[in-house]
């Protein structure tokens, strides 16, 4: 247990105003010096500027794009290179006449004009350089199933006996007796099925 909760400390505080820092004040005078130039920011004017003597256009020393001819550049041609915009007291040539019949030439040439062929996007599997080839798997597939036909019969000759006198006939007291043991086996085998527990498996989810 806090032993320093008290119900007293549900009083709000008084507030208490922070002390205030002293103002400061620059060491250096505030008043700007009298020699000082209008137009300046800082700093004292180190040279007197004559007011009338102002660079003019094309007077200056340095190569700019306005003045390439301070470097001995030689200025474009200022030679029109299309014709001038007609004034408004100009007037067109008047009177022109065509013996030319539009209508009738514009049906001529739409007449007389080679349709032009669409362009088909279509694959053209006709033209493609395999067409009406026998695939290349085809015969990798025919080649397997050929070895694997020949290696079947080459285990079925293998577990044929190469001569028939060597193979023995059953006689039928040999035969049923052979019955009568796979009998009893399948009877012992079904009997040990039968009494096995019943055991349900539920998939857990």
């Amino acid at each position: 247990m806090n032993m320093n909760e008290s119900i007293y400390n549900l009083i709000p505080e008084q507030y208490v105003p922070p002390n205030k820092s002293t103002l400061y004040r620059s060491k250096f005078p505030g008043a700007a010096p009298a020699n000082k130039k209008p137009s300046a920011s800082m700093g004292q004017p180190h040279t007197v500027v004559d007011a009338a003597q102002f660079l003019k256009k094309g007077t200056s020393g340095v190569a700019t794009v306005r003045n390439p001819a301070a470097v001995g550049v030689a200025m474009r041609s200022t030679e029109k290179m299309k014709p001038t915009v007609p004034r408004r007291d100009e007037k067109p040539v008047m009177g022109l006449i065509s013996q030319k019949n539009y209508i009738t030439a514009n049906a001529v040439d739409n007449i007389l004009a080679v349709p032009k062929k669409p362009q088909s996007r279509e694959v053209n599997y006709l033209a493609k350089q395999d067409y009406g080839l026998v695939p290349k798997y085809l015969d990798r597939v025919k080649g397997q199933i050929s070895e694997e036909y020949k290696m079947i019969e080459e285990m079925q000759q293998s577990s044929q006996p190469q001569n028939e006198d060597e193979i023995d006939m059953l006689t039928d007291d040999e035969r049923s007796k052979l019955l009568d043991g796979l009998k009893a086996n399948w009877a012992q085998v079904n009997k040990d099925y039968q009494q096995l527990s019943f055991t349900l498996d539920t998939p857990h989810t």
